[in-house]
């Protein structure tokens, strides 16, 4: 792969297989998932679920159902007969204790009653703690996009909900952490490919994914790796034949310049939901058939951060307080940060595990019984104990696009409590996600210095840039070019197909 984020091209062994498979751009997103095809002369983008041609990143699957195992006969037995030596004990010690004593069919009785009850609590917390891959690798009922967020919102007891994997990828994971994060991709991929390849009745066999300049995480060039080396594992187990990458905002790019008619130096900016990435790169008439795109980039930047990100902090900020963050317990003391931080931080595995613990649960409890506003902290138990921590990210998800078209919202918690219904202000928003906003302004001001040129336009895309937040700040950055908005959701896409177009035909 060059340093364009385009992939070296492998060539086939019989090269006269080329006009017989198709080929397709893939955005696998953070917040959701796109597919392209080229047709009658252009790119276009395949619905995916109902008649929209995005999918939200989000998969669904049920726990296994584990039934109490059958009583053991010979624990039975030897239940009864201690039973039946501790009732003779006390009646030899003769401590005037009034006994009643059982026959040995009443001991059998009571002690099956006994194992029948430990052995539905066995399987109740065997199926509580049934791993996500078991249930993948064991059954065939997995859901998707929306469908997949219902089913966890109806019962989310019942089975195993994953949100936005893509954060997960660049992280420190475990052995069998990657080997579960590459089966769901995996699942993930497949469905996409099936659903386009049945719209079009025609295999997909090549394929471009976009890719953050560096994707969610800590670890540098090593996390970037790792994700490469995941996404495209999992394209080729769902069925691609040959799997190539393409920068996104490059992508972005791409899809601007199907529009010109004159060459331009671009400045794109594309606020993703897990990463926000910027290029400068030229663009028009003098480029567009270039094979690779690397000499025509003049600089790139990205940073670990996206509209997830955005979510937490509001939920952190406006949503946190109403389940006790800022509470004093009954000593003076507040009420520790890092279980709210735990409660909120979606995009972080661990974080996530350690609020869903009995070590949490327990401290919980403990915290009900000192803390100054129980009731908030009794919000905290219900969002712990309903495993509601991504519903509750979906209503600051939610919060924060309201309030790109109001300054004044009031959200909904009814789940947590028939009656909670929190005012929410776009002062708030703003003031939450100012370190981001920055963020954002760092990441422009580094690529305008590595090219060494100002902007002749500027397109931004990504969801999180429909905030006039967002938008007015680029503005005050970028004074002297014009800012475009694209396609919010699309363009990424469309430009992955073209170059789809570009590189595989």
């Amino acid at each position: 792969m060059d340093e364009s984020g385009v992939s070296p091209k492998r060539r086939f062994k019989f090269n006269w297989m080329k006009e017989f498979n198709m080929y397709a751009g893939l955005d696998y997103g953070t917040s959701t998932c796109s597919i392209g095809v080229w047709q009658d002369g252009k790119p276009q983008l395949l619905p995916l679920e109902d008649a929209s041609p995005y999918i939200l990143s989000t998969l669904y699957t049920p726990k296994q159902e584990i039934l109490a195992k059958e009583i053991d006969e010979n624990e039975l037995r030897k239940r009864v007969a201690n039973a039946k030596r501790e009732q003779t004990r006390k009646k030899h010690e003769g401590t005037g204790e009034k006994l009643k004593f059982f026959s040995d069919a009443e001991f059998a009785n009571r002690e099956r009653a006994v194992l029948k009850r430990e052995a539905a609590e066995k399987a109740r917390r065997d199926f509580n703690n049934q791993e996500i891959s078991e249930s993948l690798l064991n059954t065939t009922e997995i859901y998707f996009g929306e469908k997949a967020v219902q089913k966890h919102l109806t019962d989310p007891l019942m089975g195993h909900f994953v949100k936005s994997p893509k954060v997960f990828l660049g992280s420190q994971l475990k052995s069998s952490q990657l080997n579960i994060f590459s089966e769901i991709v995996a699942r993930m991929l497949a469905n996409i490919k099936e659903t386009a390849e049945s719209l079009q009745n025609q295999e997909i066999s090549q394929v471009v994914i976009g890719r953050p300049i560096n994707f969610h995480g800590t670890r540098g060039e090593v996390g970037n790796k790792q994700a490469l080396r995941i996404l495209e594992q999992a394209a080729i187990i769902a069925g691609f034949k040959q799997v190539e990458f393409l920068f996104e905002p490059v992508a972005a790019a791409l899809d601007y310049e199907r529009t010109l008619f004159y060459d331009q130096t671009l400045l794109v900016l594309d606020v993703g939901g897990g990463t926000t990435d910027c290029s400068m790169i030229k663009v028009g008439p003098s480029y567009s058939e270039n094979k690779s795109r690397y000499d025509d980039l003049l600089g790139t930047a990205g940073d670990r951060f996206g509209g997830i990100d955005l979510d937490i902090k509001l939920n952190m900020q406006s949503l946190m307080p109403y389940f006790g963050k800022d509470s004093l317990l009954s000593s003076g003391l507040p009420i520790p940060y890092a279980i709210f931080w735990d409660a909120v931080s979606i995009n972080d595995v661990n974080a996530q595990a350690r609020f869903a613990s009995e070590k949490t649960w327990q401290q919980i409890q403990q915290i009900l019984k000192k803390a100054t506003e129980p009731e908030k902290v009794g919000r905290l138990k219900v969002l712990h104990e309903g495993k509601y921590t991504y519903r509750l990210n979906r209503s600051a998800e939610l919060a924060k696009i309201l309030l790109s078209e109001r300054e004044l919202i009031e959200l909904p918690l009814r789940y947590i409590e028939p009656e909670l219904v929190l005012p929410i202000t776009r002062k708030e928003l703003s003031d939450a996600i100012e370190m981001e906003l920055d963020k954002i302004g760092s990441l422009l001001n580094e690529v305008i210095k590595q090219a060494g040129v100002s902007p002749e336009a500027v397109y931004v895309t990504g969801g999180t840039v429909k905030s006039p937040i967002v938008e007015s700040f680029v503005t005050s950055i970028i004074k002297d070019a014009p800012i475009i908005i694209g396609d919010l959701f699309g363009s990424v896409t469309t430009g992955l197909t073209t170059w789809a177009k570009h590189y595989f035909s």
